[in-house]
């Protein structure tokens, strides 16, 4: 058994570095901070206005945002890419990503405010999206999209099941979802308009990531957009600014009132500089894509649409808020406004990144959470890789199996390779210090109890797959 809370003989005195607490459930990775610089330059002053007005993070504001632009545009606004073969509808689902308190709702409630004010303003003319707040199964959700020509706007102030949900029916059995993928991209024929367009914003708990996308195999977790973004800052009652909700109120009734019907969608084309940043966004999509698989890979496969979809509801903020009451529609993306959206896309990348390897962790981070409860659990030291096998992993896995988890700890500063004794001949075992925080429990204890509970390898019997597609070398 190895030594509890003893100095291992042999340990070096050097500083341990920070540990990568994204292998801990309750640790939130170093993420990026939302490119203001993105948006439109009005949009900038307004969004950071809104998050300083409602002490929530500009993640959560844009998100809303983009949501309500989505809404009311729908399939009636597409970028077109190609003059013969490819449109890219303005339909979003977006995900807010983030614990309680932490702006979500204030974000969300700010938005929703303008938004009702601009679907009062917009209903006489029909062309008010159907905001459904509450919860719904998915045959009413679609029957509701096809009720306006702009679609539904499926909005949840609630980090709870709601997505897995509408996977399910009302015995929570699951249920075909074809026909929900299918609104993230309704195809036009020569027949109408095809599937009802569906956009989508919601909150997410990242503590429960993995049972909110449960199934996300199935292309749902691919097409969302995901903020993650670190709590606001505190901001006295006193140094709020009052949200000027007027003139976004105006800016989006321009973009609701210039945006077409499905059959004849207001279409966006690329000018020149924005088709060749658009090309080099489908150069690097291409050689990423080749060394990604699982579930970021299809997440990646979406990013040629997505950066297209983003580019568009830039395009028609930016007119938006410059235009007046009879400005003519956008007619085209512009090259800086394509740069833009490839920046902003490679921000949602990032966050999808952190929340889909928390939702869908690799088997060999997974064996390594294991790990790191066991080691919490038992306050170990020094360890070697025979006890991790035999004692935390219960001898599920082999021995150089086994070496792939410990080399995943040791990159992520958990572990640290022992030197070898002076003057001692041989071969030396292999044995690791472990990270003192983890044996004093100040690192992430809480996280670390409740990984705790699946130290046990209940699912042992079928543990012998774990290492099918992992690089053990």
């Amino acid at each position: 058994m190895s030594e509890l809370l003893a100095e291992p003989a042999g340990s070096r005195n050097d500083a341990w570095p920070e540990p990568d607490l994204g292998l801990l459930e309750a640790g939130r990775p170093e993420l990026p901070d939302f490119p203001l610089k993105c948006l439109p330059d009005w949009w900038q002053t307004w969004v950071s206005e809104a998050a300083a007005a409602t002490d929530a993070p500009a993640d959560y504001i844009v998100q809303a945002l983009l949501a309500a632009v989505a809404g009311l545009c729908g399939a009636g606004v597409v970028a077109r890419l190609n003059e013969s073969s490819w449109d890219e509808p303005l339909i979003l689902w977006q995900a807010l990503v983030g614990g309680p308190s932490h702006g979500k709702t204030p974000a969300l409630h700010a938005v929703r405010r303008i938004l009702a004010a601009v679907e009062r303003r917009v209903t006489a003319k029909n062309r008010a999206p159907a905001v459904i707040e509450n919860a719904i199964r998915l045959p009413a959700l679609l029957a509701s999209a096809n009720k306006q020509p702009s679609g539904a706007l499926l909005w949840r102030d609630e980090p709870g099941a709601w997505l897995a949900a509408l996977a399910r029916d009302g015995r929570r059995q699951p249920v075909e979802v074809s026909a929900l993928l299918e609104s993230w991209s309704p195809l036009r024929t020569a027949l109408g308009p095809g599937r009802p367009a569906v956009s989508i914003i919601g909150c997410l708990d990242p503590e429960r990531l993995g049972a909110a996308l449960s199934g996300g195999d199935d292309g749902r977790a691919a097409r969302f957009l995901f903020a993650w973004p670190k709590p606001a800052p505190w901001r006295s009652l006193r140094d709020r600014p009052q949200l000027r909700e007027s003139e976004a109120v105006a800016a989006l009734e321009r973009i609701a009132a210039v945006a077409g019907d499905p059959l004849a969608p207001l279409a966006l084309s690329l000018d020149d500089s924005a088709l060749q940043a658009f090309d080099r966004h489908l150069a690097q999509l291409h050689e990423a894509l080749r060394a990604s698989d699982g579930v970021q890979a299809a997440w990646l496969g979406k990013g040629r649409g997505m950066v297209a979809r983003l580019a568009s509801a830039l395009a028609l903020l930016r007119w938006a808020a410059n235009a007046s009451s009879v400005a003519p529609p956008p007619r085209q993306i512009l090259g800086e406004t394509m740069v833009a959206a490839c920046t902003l896309w490679e921000y949602f990348r990032q966050h999808a990144d952190a929340v889909l390897a928390r939702a869908f962790p690799s088997k060999v981070d997974d064996l390594a959470r294991r790990v790191l409860a066991w080691i919490g659990d038992r306050r170990v030291a020094e360890l070697s890789r025979e006890e991790v096998r035999r004692e935390a992993l219960h001898q599920a896995v082999d021995a150089d199996q086994t070496l792939a988890v410990i080399r995943v700890l040791e990159g992520a500063g958990f572990l640290r390779e022992a030197e070898a004794e002076p003057g001692k001949r041989g071969r030396r075992p292999m044995r690791w210090h472990v990270h003192p925080a983890l044996i004093e429990g100040s690192l992430a204890g809480i996280a670390l109890t409740a990984l705790g509970a699946r130290t046990t390898l209940g699912a042992r019997h079928s543990s012998g797959a774990v290492f099918a597609s992992c690089d053990t070398s």
